[in-house]
């Protein structure tokens, strides 16, 4: 929900207009754009289509001069650990070539400590840097600056709040606009201190940095909350000290922009990405900035013992009923400790104390379980009773989450219902298989060793191979072709998996543009929800023009939850003239009702099914009523991993239109 809530809303009408753009990107390698609020094209010309589907990246409009610094800050904000920061102002590049300054405030986004974007919000404020640097330019007098104020205090006056200062920091001049935004009349702050409009926000530490600033000759910048007569609000605030002819201070300007609205939309933001919208308890991103911010964690992960039996049996609205139940089961079990409980994904649950001892904690959280263990949730009206499997870490904040994933994957292989991490249990070894694969992933995707194999896909009735299913493979080095189940789950670990994903879809276009047969790809739920992928699929399909000889294959359909979405995504790829088969069909989380919403034009019935079917009875009555509602509705049902000619002939005679597999080829590298 986290880097999701702030894309949603950044493309919402909230950034139609106005002078803050906000974006998001997602590494500092070479900073692809996630999200774009709408009026970046209106202020700076770049399309909104050109940043989204990646021809355009964030680093080819910062202006090559500020590129390095703006590296060097985002390096420091990644090991510093701080959630949001303000850059230094740097120049972005117009679509016409020109070039204006912002100010970004930037916020970082973690998952298990690491960076995964990064969003920013640009303010425009090249007016105020044109001021300054002819302000710097004319410094040499008083008479000087004294013109140049003049010359722009109508304009300023329109747009800007302008107050000046003696050397003490009493207020001497206010214009129109500083009346306006603060409710003060002049008469009520003029003589008065600055200190009248510092809240608790301003600390003694950040004045003295300003004092000390403005009295070495320097311009000092910040964001301040002030203090109105009625009310707060946030400025952008400029502080320049006036030299008269001999280089003497002899007064300081203060010149600040209202940007209460846009710290307003970032307060509601963080609440946004802060929240689990399905509990409303805190999210991944919440916990992961709590567990930095905390003395000496105690951690503890709870999750529901086969939760996917009650979304197969009850539905998934049922399903999430069930897990709101259970995280308030739990919130009602800590709500007088200073614990905090965070919904991170699904049935799992996150308890988290900022200081506590180990034993407290340990006993805290049996207290928990027990109470757990006699409430029940209503489901149809019926008591049910969960059981769970929790995980417990008292390791360093970095490794807190890790250790406790780690003691829940073992919780869960040895049947306990709580296992307390230790070094004993580590899955260290299975993790550095892990980052092993992970450079492996990466050099194949450099040296273009990402490649497609097409298995045939056989017509039952003429025998003839009408059609291929493309899949991947990742090639070694010494030309071996290593099988996705080495390494696809990793990728999606690494963030390598949009990038094969893509590499896929790219050269099965290419294979099969010039080909008549009928060809297909696998993709997934997360596919299709991705921005990034399923604009590059419309990329594909308009640049090459075969959409009617093209079947998506959707994997792992049992967990689409985003029901219209896919059904929208759907709608818009059969407007090429493209189809739709669903994979593995019959294991799982499939039924009947489920197909029609998809609109599926083929079924694949799972290899799982296939393989003994012919003489597996109960297999084969399965089968048979999959076909017989496959004719019924219109839609075609192919046979996976057919391996011999016993199966095959089963397979004919229960009606199934295709066969797939072993019996007729191998995945064919050239066809």
């Amino acid at each position: 929900m986290d880097v999701d809530q702030y894309k949603k809303v950044i493309e919402s009408e909230l950034f139609r207009i106005g002078p803050i753009v906000a974006l998001i990107w997602e590494n500092k390698e070479n900073w692809p754009i996630y999200g774009v609020s709408k009026n970046m094209e209106s202020i700076y010309g770049h399309k909104e289509s050109d940043l989204l589907s990646g021809a355009l990246l964030y680093e080819n409009i910062v202006h090559k001069d500020d590129v390095q610094r703006a590296i060097e800050e985002l390096d420091y904000a990644e090991k510093s650990g701080i959630v949001s920061y303000q850059h230094k102002p740097y120049r972005i590049m117009c679509k016409d070539g020109s070039f204006k300054w912002v100010q970004d405030t930037t916020i970082v986004l973690r998952e298990a400590g690491k960076v995964t974007h990064y969003i920013g919000y640009l303010n425009d404020i090249t007016a105020l840097k044109k001021l300054e640097h002819e302000t710097a330019l004319q410094n040499a007098t008083l008479l000087k600056h004294q013109a140049l104020f003049r010359s722009y205090k109508i304009a300023m006056d329109e747009s800007s709040i302008v107050s000046k200062a003696d050397l003490q920091g009493n207020i001497t001049f206010v214009n129109e606009k500083f009346c306006e935004i603060s409710g003060y009349t002049k008469e009520e702050v003029l003589g008065k201190s600055h200190g009248m409009l510092r809240t608790q926000s301003t600390t003694n530490l950040i004045l003295a940095k300003l004092w000390k600033t403005i009295k070495a000759k320097k311009v000092w910048k910040g964001v301040l909350l002030n203090k109105g007569k009625y009310h707060q609000y946030w400025v952008d605030i400029s502080i320049l000290p006036i030299l008269d002819e001999n280089d003497e201070i002899v007064e300081y300007i203060a010149v600040r922009h209202d940007i209460t609205k846009m710290m307003e939309q970032q307060q509601k933001l963080d609440a946004l990405a802060n929240t689990d919208t399905l509990t409303g308890y805190g999210n991944r991103y919440k916990l992961n900035r709590d567990i930095h911010e905390s003395k000496q964690p105690a951690l503890a992960i709870l999750n529901i013992d086969d939760f996917s039996q009650i979304n197969d049996f009850y539905g998934h609205v049922k399903g999430d009923r069930v897990i709101q139940l259970f995280g308030d089961m739990i919130q009602k079990s800590i709500q007088e400790d200073i614990c905090e409980l965070y919904h991170l994904q699904g049935d799992e649950f996150v308890i988290l104390n900022p200081d506590t001892s180990k034993e407290a904690f340990i006993d805290k959280i049996r207290d928990v379980l027990t109470e757990i263990k006699v409430s029940s949730v209503k489901i149809k009206g019926e008591d049910y009773y969960l059981s769970v499997r929790t995980a417990l870490s008292f390791e360093e904040k970095e490794n807190i989450l890790i250790t406790a994933d780690m003691a829940l994957k073992i919780a869960k292989m040895q049947n306990k219902s709580l296992v307390v991490y230790n070094e004993s249990i580590s899955l260290n070894s299975e993790y550095e298989n892990n980052l092993k694969w992970r450079q492996k992933i990466k050099e194949a995707i450099e040296s273009d060793r990402i490649v497609p194999v097409f298995q045939p896909i056989v017509n039952n009735v003429t025998n003839k191979w009408e059609k291929y299913e493309s899949l991947v493979r990742m090639e070694d080095l010494d030309g071996t072709l290593i099988s996705p189940a080495f390494f696809l789950e990793i990728s999606k670990k690494t963030k390598h998996y949009s990038s094969i994903t893509k590499i896929m879809l790219k050269k099965s276009f290419e294979m099969f543009q010039d080909r008549e047969e009928e060809f297909s790809v696998n993709i997934t739920v997360e596919d299709i929800l991705s921005v990034q992928i399923n604009t590059y699929i419309f990329y594909l399909l308009d640049e090459y023009k075969i959409g009617n000889r093209l079947v998506f294959e959707i994997v792992e359909s049992e967990s689409i939850e985003n029901f219209e979405e896919i059904v929208v995504f759907i709608k818009q790829v059969k407007s090429y003239g493209a189809k739709v088969a669903i994979d593995d069909f019959g294991t799982g989380y499939s039924n009947f009702e489920y197909l029609l919403r998809l609109k599926a034009d083929y079924i694949k019935v799972d290899g799982s099914m296939i393989k003994n079917i012919d003489t597996n009875k109960d297999a084969q009555l399965v089968v048979s009523t999959i076909v017989d509602f496959a004719k019924k509705m219109g839609m075609q049902t192919i046979a996976e991993f057919v391996e011999n000619e016993s199966v095959y002939k089963t397979v004919k005679e229960l009606g199934i239109d295709y066969t797939q597999g072993y019996y007729f080829s191998k995945p064919l590298a050239i066809i």
